[in-house]
């Protein structure tokens, strides 16, 4: 699947995510992305629409404690960044 535009670069922001520790916040995806927080919500959204990213009520730090909302990786999205990462496009 080929991504453009904003999602595209939102869909980025996974690539520093371990498979155990995906789901990260729009402020997040916004930071390691570089773009507006505004066109993160619309472009994660998209994301997940596709099947590549799955909205979470909690997350978890390392150390087992809740840590808010926020988005991850699907084994769709998983395998489209882990491909991506292993031909050096992401």
């Amino acid at each position: 699947m080929k991504l453009v535009g904003y999602e595209a670069k939102a869909f980025s922001a996974w690539r520093e995510t371990e498979p155990d520790f995906d789901v990260i916040s729009f402020s997040t995806v916004a930071k390691r992305a570089e773009i507006d927080r505004k066109k993160v919500r619309r472009a994660v959204r998209g994301l997940a629409r596709k099947g590549l990213t799955k909205f979470y009520r909690t997350s978890w730090t390392d150390d087992g404690e809740p840590h808010g909302a926020g988005y991850g990786l699907t084994p769709e999205g998983r395998a489209l960044i882990d491909a991506d990462l292993d031909s050096g496009e992401a």
